[in-house]
């Protein structure tokens, strides 16, 4: 992934309108994201049909897996997780977005189902809607925590948690201790996004632009906090305001616009 790069969020459930945003939008971004409602109608097949719209532009599927890991003595897995990603890998994902919260061996399957894969795992320790903290800014407790991993076999569990005292810094340093490619962060929310980026170096993909923002904040100033906060491996991830207007190419060049200028502008209050 370029750096500030723009992927559209194409979240249409009508096949045909979907491919058509892509299709009119696709000189002007830098990768796009199928979510589980663009996907369910047409099956899995509308990655690869999507594939020969971006060529070598990069697809994340998300579909926030989180389900059960089935590890095997020869160190490969069979759960469902793994069966999820192989396939959206093979007919042409080149990220999925990955949940933390059924614990660490459903994320181990799911990275090592990525990468057997050639691709890439993005988790998710923050969402960007409202009542998001509820789960992911809960206190940790750390014996419980402690234990957990324990139990699991992941050597030196104290360190891992150390300076954790929320769920979402739990997953930031889970991810970081297993190797994961990439976080997913809000948007919305620069001060949790600077959290993050205290954290890690890895990319991270922000959704939570446009009509998510509840700080009466223009689109330009949005990629401003957020270009300030996270630095230059990341993706800006923009929806609605691409695939509702009436020339999706139109938007997608006048968003690409915005974004430029204001990641110009916080590259130069950093120097």
């Amino acid at each position: 992934m370029i750096d500030y790069a723009l992927v559209l969020a194409n979240d249409l459930t009508d096949p045909d309108a979907m491919l058509r945003v892509c299709r009119l939008a696709a000189p002007h971004i830098d990768g796009v994201k199928i979510g589980i409602t663009s996907s369910m109608v047409p099956g899995a097949a509308i990655f690869r049909r999507v594939r020969e719209l971006m060529e070598d532009k990069p697809i994340l599927a998300d579909f926030k897996v989180g389900d059960i890991s089935f590890p095997a003595q020869d160190g490969t897995f069979g759960g469902t997780n793994a069966r999820i990603i192989e396939t959206l890998m093979h007919w042409g994902a080149d990220y999925v977005t990955v949940h933390a919260f059924p614990g660490w061996s459903s994320m181990q399957e799911a990275l090592w189902a990525a990468h057997r894969a050639g691709g890439k795992a993005l988790v998710l320790p923050f969402m960007t809607h409202p009542g998001a903290d509820l789960f992911f800014g809960m206190p940790l407790n750390k014996r419980h925590t402690i234990d957990s991993l324990e139990r699991t076999g992941i050597p030196k569990a104290a360190e891992v948690v150390s300076d954790c005292s929320t769920v979402s810094e739990l997953i930031l340093a889970l991810g970081e201790r297993m190797g994961v490619d990439g976080f997913i962060g809000p948007g919305n929310q620069p001060e949790i996004l600077q959290a993050y980026r205290s954290r890690t170096s890895k990319e991270i993909w922000s959704p939570g632009f446009g009509r998510q923002d509840r700080r009466g904040r223009d689109l330009s100033e949005q990629f401003r906090h957020w270009a300030r906060s996270v630095g230059p491996r990341s993706a800006a991830i923009v929806g609605s305001i691409i695939y509702n207007d009436p020339s999706p190419a139109e938007a997608a060049h006048g968003i690409r616009r915005i974004l430029q200028q204001a990641t110009d502008s916080a590259a130069i209050s950093e120097r």
